[in-house]
């Protein structure tokens, strides 16, 4: 297996190539390699319990009563959508568990719930990867998230939606799911999922109508308001805090801990370094990398924050621009 990123060498990218060189450098290559190491047990288990929790959590709460533990279930039905995501992420879009066909399998299993489209989310992830901090990164639309107003209507859906549309710039940029072909057979592959889509979204109206408790209360309107609060907090610590032109601190450094890892799938923060510079190393091996290469994160110029609360404030309240190194008392 190939452990870095294949893709045609371009300006954008070298930073990042560099990066990897000098990390494993540092570390050596067999370190490296150990770090990029699956458990096939994690990786099924990544896939099977969320979605099985997703199922239980729904049921449950179609059965008790309005309380504590039932908000409690409904923040968790929420995190557990954005975990969806994160898992499809790492194992689909960049490990390709299974091969082409079955990756793509896994990933509608935990995309479509959520009406997205797997292969559009795929196409906009990896051109992400491909010119990170640039004008033709796929996530630019973040940099139009320049008003307090704009980032609290993000942290809805309709506000990621419009987002995403770019219904906050006046740039001529496409919209985040257009797919730009990365992968043979990926065409074929958005009309079946254009027609799943559909066939779902009937599926959550006559079931959500038919079982309000269950499916609306139980899984819909979680999705719907505490998912896109936590994609908010998530993007925070991935590159709102960042220098562009320092590949060991395009994501913000900050120190995650067992929580905030666990939350966001070991993916945000000093994690998301990691991701960037090895995509392939697995979500349960990241802890350690980030352990392993963090020292060479500081000794190359990246900029720690130890203060989450502090980073929020600094995107809601400070307005400080997204993909920018912000002051240092942040």
């Amino acid at each position: 297996m190939n452990t870095d990123m294949d893709s045609k060498p371009n300006i954008a990218r070298s930073g990042t190539d560099n990066a990897r060189r000098i990390v494993r450098q540092a570390l050596g290559n067999e370190t490296v390699n150990n770090l990029h190491k699956e458990n096939p047990l994690l990786d099924f288990a990544s896939v099977a319990v969320p979605v099985v929790l997703v199922i239980g959590i729904a049921l449950l709460m179609g059965r008790i009563e309005f309380g504590l533990l039932w908000c409690l279930l409904f923040v968790a039905q929420g995190l557990l959508a954005q975990t969806m995501m994160l898992v499809s992420h790492d194992l689909f879009v960049h490990r390709r568990v299974g091969g082409d066909f079955w990756s793509w399998v896994g990933s509608m299993v935990l995309t479509i719930p959520r009406l997205s489209s797997p292969s559009g989310y795929e196409s906009a992830h990896l051109n992400h990867h491909k010119y990170i901090g640039t004008d033709r990164d796929t996530e630019a639309y973040k940099q139009d998230l320049n008003t307090r107003f704009k980032r609290v209507l993000f942290s809805t859906m309709p506000g990621v939606k419009m987002a995403q549309a770019n219904k906050f710039s006046d740039a001529k940029r496409k919209h985040y799911h257009d797919v730009t072909a990365v992968r043979p057979g990926q065409s074929q592959k958005l009309r079946t999922e254009k027609l799943l889509l559909k066939l779902w979204l009937v599926v959550l109206v006559v079931l959500s109508v038919t079982f309000p408790e269950t499916l609306f209360f139980g899984y819909v309107l979680p999705v719907m308001i505490i998912l896109p609060v936590m994609n908010s907090l998530r993007i925070i610590i991935e590159h709102a805090d960042a220098n562009p032109e320092n590949p060991f601190n395009q994501s913000t450094f900050y120190e995650t801990g067992i929580v905030s890892r666990a939350v966001f799938l070991w993916d945000s923060g000093d994690c998301h370094i990691v991701h960037h510079i090895f995509p392939r190393i697995p979500w349960y091996q990241v802890g350690k990398a980030v352990d392993l290469m963090k020292s060479v994160f500081e000794q190359h110029g990246a900029v720690k924050r130890t203060s989450f609360w502090r980073l929020v404030k600094g995107w809601y309240f400070s307005n400080y621009a997204h993909r920018s190194l912000w002051p240092a008392d942040t």
